[in-house]
């Protein structure tokens, strides 16, 4: 009997199984899948408005100006605020996906729920932002110029949004260390950020705001960002 059992042949593979990244992970929950989905049936029905916007926006990199000239057709204005609407859920799913943002109540909140929670605060700040720029904004200026100003930011989310669609497929490489992206996704959030508010400052500075420029940037985009990022550190 015991001849029977001194030799066989394993089956199974000798090192252990691998474990699945955070890609798999990520796109194995649901409700990541059904936001994908919508993400991206929103980018296809947009595209004709973003091709035909593209020059608009890329004057607004050029010229301060450039933010005016977009605000003042309502044939270019309000295609841009449902492209920025509307990019706002991708932008919040590469955000999530990449762990761009983890406030430390982040441990609580279930991953299903996880993309979701992170379009709210998107959608949060994006609130505060609006609610700072009606209450804050110069009394002397005209309509169009404080409308101007609250929809600056919108002007360059959409290519924000492709250099980190375009940042997001390079990580697809397995070689790669998403640590990095990270790191390159902060930064172009940051950069973007800083140039769409040294251009509200060149706004305000050409309409009369002066000595003032600075205190005004701090109400309308410096303070909503610093509360954004508080919420990220302390809590």
């Amino acid at each position: 009997m015991e001849e029977v059992f001194k030799s066989g042949t394993l089956n199974m593979s000798a090192s252990p199984m691998p474990v699945l990244g955070t890609e798999a992970l990520w796109a194995d929950v649901l409700t990541n899948r059904i936001l994908a989905v919508v993400a991206v049936v929103l980018l296809v029905l947009l595209l004709p408005e973003l091709f035909r916007l593209i020059p608009h926006l890329l004057y607004c990199y050029g010229r301060s100006r450039g933010a005016e000239a977009l605000e003042h057709s309502l044939s270019t204005s309000h295609p841009r605020n449902l492209l920025a609407f509307s990019f706002l859920l991708p932008f919040s799913l590469i955000l999530d996906r990449f762990a761009v943002l983890r406030p430390a109540f982040w441990s609580i909140i279930p991953p299903v729920w996880s993309a979701p929670v992170t379009l709210g605060l998107v959608v949060a700040f994006a609130l505060v932002r609006a609610i700072f720029h009606g209450f804050f904004h110069p009394r002397r200026m005209s309509g169009e110029v404080i409308a101007t100003l609250r929809h600056n930011l919108y002007n360059y989310l959409p290519l924000l949004l492709a250099l980190m669609l375009l940042v997001a497929v390079v990580l697809m490489i397995p070689s790669l260390d998403e640590s990095l992206g990270l790191m390159v996704f902060r930064g172009l959030i940051a950069a973007i950020w800083g140039f769409a508010t040294l251009r509200s400052g060149q706004i305000l500075a050409a309409h009369g705001a002066g000595f003032s420029t600075f205190l005004y940037l701090c109400a309308l985009e410096l303070i909503p960002a610093a509360l954004l990022v508080a919420v990220v550190v302390l809590f």
